[in-house]
């Protein structure tokens, strides 16, 4: 019986940032930086990630492995296309940023073994690296909503 423990969930499914209306012209001021990164793709990409994993967590309840093979290499298409965009322009957010995607490449990966094969311990390690990768995501989208938040108050 094959099983996908920890797999998805609402942890896996990051919330998208809030788009704001304010523009964001470049600047030496850190969030208005984020913000025009943001708005140059950026909330476009971290959606395009969010809509991939919740289309891995939906192959996954019930197992579909046929449908998880394509949702994983199209998660691992996102991530792959985010790794090649331009890099987020705040140093703190742009760690997270990476450890996301690094992390949610390698669940991606180890999702695409396990699904070819139906091996546990490639779910197993899809799971263990899609919760770091979420934890790391949803921690970009928090800053990224606080600080379009506070341009619009």
């Amino acid at each position: 019986m094959l099983m996908l423990t920890g797999c998805g969930g609402t942890s896996a499914t990051p919330e998208q940032p809030a788009t704001t209306s304010a523009s964001a012209s470049p600047s030496t001021d850190p969030a208005a930086k984020v913000r025009a990164w943001a708005d140059a793709g950026g909330t476009d990409t971290l959606g395009t990630i969010a809509k991939s994993l919740g289309q891995v967590d939906k192959d996954s309840h019930p197992v579909d492995l046929a449908a998880l093979q394509t949702s994983c290499a199209q998660l691992t298409a996102d991530v792959e296309a985010a790794q090649g965009e331009a890099p987020m322009p705040d140093k703190t957010l742009a760690k997270r940023w990476k450890l996301a995607l690094d992390h949610l490449g390698k669940s991606a990966s180890a999702c695409t073994v396990g699904a070819a094969s139906e091996d546990q311990a490639s779910f197993d390690l899809m799971s263990a690296e899609m919760s770091i990768g979420t934890e790391h995501l949803n921690a970009v989208v928090k800053r990224i909503n606080e600080i379009n938040a506070s341009s619009d108050s």
